[in-house]
């Protein structure tokens, strides 16, 4: 059965190839809008600033693509800094972006916890983003953009551990608990979902009327794959998100650079699938 989401693709695998490559596969491939990364060589942004956005969206407007979410990078910013000047950056960074989103009319904006300290007591870590979140969500409020919290890769998956916390749904739910901010809510992602051992009804049940955006991705221990190249069961993965009812849109972002020298590829497996071909 053809899949009702609305379906973004995004530049963050084209991070080779120059933006109006990235758009010319997009439309090609009949894609209803962006998971915009704003990274070189298409876009810098900062936490001291941004570049004009007016190329951008003069580009994004020719291409009749309309960035509905915003991802930034988490280079070396951290929701989970202490205080001090990585946490004061963070704060600007995400403001920055904040403010980016807006202007690109991208009503989300994914953030995690990436790049936390591993020496750090975890109930102070997650104190951090709590403290920064609950900094940030009155402007977002204010600009229309609401914050989705991604889930992030934890100490199952050595390789790639991103945070040794706000990896599991049930991480996610207290964090949302304390924030308590109609700005905030989560983000889907199925691959590192599945490395935490939690499922798709799981998450609906607790966290299903928080969810703006799914990316419904393959993967393993070692990192995000394209549809069958992975381990997971994409097609129960499928069914059971249309069972939970979720009409929102769904992102085929694949974090890193294991495509980056076939970057559209990853986008045509899944919407081969998800359009009614292979499976």
């Amino acid at each position: 059965m053809r899949a009702t989401w609305p379906l973004l693709g995004s530049n963050g695998p084209y991070s080779r190839v120059p933006l109006a490559a990235f758009l010319e596969a997009e439309v090609r491939l009949g894609l209803d809008g962006v998971d915009f990364v704003p990274q070189t060589p298409h876009f810098w942004c900062s936490h001291t600033g941004h570049e004009s956005t007016a190329p951008l969206r003069a580009a994004l407007a020719e291409a009749g693509l309309p960035v509905r979410v915003l991802t930034p990078p988490p280079y070396r910013y951290s929701l989970t800094a202490p205080p001090g000047r990585q946490r004061e950056a963070t704060l600007d960074y995400y403001r920055v972006c904040i403010a980016l989103a807006a202007e690109l009319g991208a009503g989300r904006l994914v953030l995690g916890a990436a790049g936390a300290c591993w020496d750090i007591e975890p109930e102070a870590l997650r104190r951090n983003a709590a403290g920064l979140l609950s900094a940030l969500c009155p402007q977002a409020e204010a600009a229309g953009v609401r914050l989705l919290l991604a889930p992030v890769m934890g100490p199952e998956t050595p390789l790639i551990a991103e945070s040794p916390v706000l990896g599991r749904l049930e991480e996610l739910s207290e964090l949302l608990r304390r924030v308590d901010s109609p700005a905030l809510g989560v983000c889907l992602d199925t691959n590192v979902m599945s490395t935490w051992g939690d499922s798709i009804p799981r998450w609906f049940e607790r966290l299903g009327e928080h969810t703006g955006l799914v990316r419904l991705c393959d993967g393993n221990y070692h990192g995000w794959r394209a549809w069958g190249e992975g381990v997971l069961p994409m097609e129960r993965y499928r069914a059971e998100l249309e069972a939970a009812g979720y009409a929102g849109p769904v992102s085929l972002l694949l974090p890193g650079e294991r495509y980056a020298g076939r970057p559209s590829w990853p986008e045509e497996r899944a919407l081969e699938v998800l359009r009614g071909g292979a499976e």
